[in-house]
């Protein structure tokens, strides 16, 4: 009798399953590859004992053949299973009674398979037929043989609908494994329906190659895409430890308010275990915090607790959880303890108070007690007369400078999220430097319709380059304001001056965004441009010219691709590395400022 012409083929499948499976037990210690080499291994035996069905002619040793190939399916759908629920760190829902009662039926059925001569529940019965010049094994199936293959669809859906929940909620990179897993099982599923309905003839055992072909699959996605080591599972876990370790304190609620699970850092506000707390109503545990949650939905955010190390204070910010197919599940909170960045908060408050108000009217008694004595003085002693006009300068400079500190504070709490006209805004900023500066010529050279990224505070920070450029020009005092798109999505203004500009000093602790006390400005006014410009995404530098020195503000452009006019958001600005100047230049720019 002649050996059908696809034996070899299936014997074939189940060396090359035998030398997968043992490639991947050799890498066992990786999570979810155990189970993956169990299905290989199972997959090689079907495909082996379904060869030498096909291999040996007598009735006796194709019905044991057969036999083994059916204690092999018992394993295949509890192995995908395992996989599948290590993949997506569900594993643990799978162990106990839960995996005794799931390994019942394959023990019931491997043992109703060897005695199948005794009951006939699994193959009524079984004969040789004659196809294509080769013998082959023909059966009816029995009770207990639709019973294995609804059991073991039965398994196979559950793992497909985990992977589905898994792919719906995960980014694209997780979503290919997950499709290449669902895709890899419906090749034996598929075959393995067609064959019971006699859609496959009986001389083609297609079973076993179409398991082979899907380990192959779920073998090449695990190491190929490091499925088991870069997965859903890890990136859960990954989160997981984030959560665990960090100081915020995170509470997750349902959508009635229940905690569902809150962090150590939580439990330790809460005082109380994060066990003891899971489906309790968050009003019970933490109220003030109930109320502060309704508080930032109206905008506030700051929630004020004592404790035994006095009062602090938090930031509450709450986000919620939407399901997969929609609709709010829940909400996450995270309480941030503030009570630093509050005191801190405080002292500069205080201090600029004190420096605003207190030290100025500190300052006009001083003046005031300056030109009383002037009026006591001899007119006829120049060296007192000369001494009197110093403090009265140095009162009017030290007034104006705290005058400066309040429109740096009260310009910084602007936003800087606006359309600024840059072409309109200038020339009228232009206009009222020449007021203030008889004598002063500005010129604005900037095209129309150019559009950065600002507000009314890079309007004044404008306005204070434009002045420091006028109050210290030249002989012939002339400031150049030139501006235009760049490369990219920014725009550069320029602002060029005559005058003998700043000492490199002033500019070192801009450029480096820090005071020493070996290292520090004299004034605010470098200061207040550098920040408002930082603020709208922009950057400040100097740069040296023949005839003086020019400050460049680069901005984003609002109209280009990353500004305010596109749906990208904003962009960073540029980095061109240190501005580019040299020791010993000025700017328009005066340290007194």
């Amino acid at each position: 009798m002649a050996t059908p012409l696809l034996t070899p083929v299936v014997l074939l499948g189940a060396i090359l399953g035998s030398g997968v499976a043992a490639f991947v037990w050799a890498f066992r210690d990786t999570p979810g590859a155990k189970p993956l080499g169990v299905f290989m291994i199972a997959a090689s035996v079907l495909a082996l004992a379904q060869g030498m069905a096909l291999a040996t002619p007598p009735l006796a040793a194709k019905i044991y053949w057969t036999n083994v190939a059916a204690t092999a399916t018992t394993a295949l759908p509890l192995a995908w299973l395992a996989t599948v629920l290590t993949y997506a760190d569900s594993d643990r829902a799978v162990r106990g009674r839960t995996l005794a009662v799931l390994l019942l039926e394959p023990a019931v059925f491997a043992a109703l398979v060897w005695t199948n001569a005794d009951h006939s529940l699994v193959w009524t019965e079984r004969w040789i037929e004659t196809a294509g010049g080769a013998s082959v094994l023909v059966s009816e199936f029995g009770l207990a043989m639709w019973a294995h293959v609804g059991y073991s669809y039965l398994l196979v859906a559950l793992g497909g609908l985990e992977l589905v929940r898994v792919t719906v909620r995960t980014n694209e990179y997780f979503r290919s494994q997950g499709t290449a897993l669902l895709g890899a099982i419906f090749v034996p599923v598929g075959i393995v329906a067609l064959s019971m309905y006699g859609v496959v003839p009986a001389q083609y055992e297609l079973i076993g190659l179409g398991c082979v072909f899907a380990g192959l699959v779920m073998t090449a996605t695990l190491f190929r895409g490091r499925l088991l080591s870069i997965t859903p599972a890890m990136r859960q876990l990954g989160r997981e430890a984030v959560i665990h370790e960090m100081d915020d304190r995170i509470v997750i609620l349902d959508d009635t308010d229940r905690i569902v699970d809150v962090n150590p850092a939580a439990a330790r506000l809460f005082d109380a275990d994060s066990e003891e707390v899971a489906g309790e109503k968050l009003e019970g545990i933490a109220p003030k915090l109930t109320g502060s949650i309704a508080s930032v939905q109206a905008g506030q955010a700051e929630l004020a607790l004592d404790g035994p190390d006095g009062r602090r204070y938090y930031d509450v910010r709450v986000s919620p959880l939407y399901r997969s197919y929609g609709g709010v599940a829940g909400r996450v909170v995270s309480v941030r303890d503030v009570t630093a960045r509050r005191q801190h908060e405080q002292r500069l408050d205080v201090l600029n108070r004190v420096l605003r108000h207190n030290l100025r009217n500190e300052l006009n008694v001083v003046r005031g007690n300056a030109e009383l004595l002037r009026r006591d003085v001899a007119p006829a002693d120049p060296d007192v007369e000369h001494r009197l006009d110093r403090i009265e300068r140095t009162v009017d400079t030290i007034s104006t400078r705290s005058e400066k500190i309040g429109q740096v504070s009260r310009t910084l709490d602007r936003d800087c999220d606006e359309r600024f006209d840059a072409a309109t805004r200038l020339e009228k900023l232009a206009e009222a430097v020449e007021d203030r500066y008889p004598g002063v010529t500005v010129h604005v050279r900037v095209p129309d319709g150019l559009t950065v990224v600002g507000g009314p505070s890079l309007e004044r920070a404008f306005e204070e380059l434009l002045e420091n450029a006028a109050e210290h020009a030249g002989d012939a005092p002339t400031v150049e304001v030139t501006a235009g798109r760049t490369d990219g999505a920014f725009a550069e203004v320029r602002i060029e001056d005559d005058g003998p500009g700043i000492d490199r000093q002033e500019r070192v602790v801009i450029e480096e965004g820090r005071e020493t006390a070996l290292e520090h400005g004299s004034g605010v006014g470098l200061w207040l441009v550098n920040w408002v410009v930082h603020e709208c995404g922009g950057r400040i530098a100097f740069a040296e010219t023949d005839d003086g020195t020019t400050v460049v503000v680069t901005l984003p452009d609002a109209d280009a691709d990353g500004g305010l006019g596109s749906e990208h958001g904003s962009v960073d600005a540029p980095d061109d590395g240190d501005a580019p100047v040299g020791p010993g230049e000025r700017s328009g720019l005066e340290a007194d400022d």
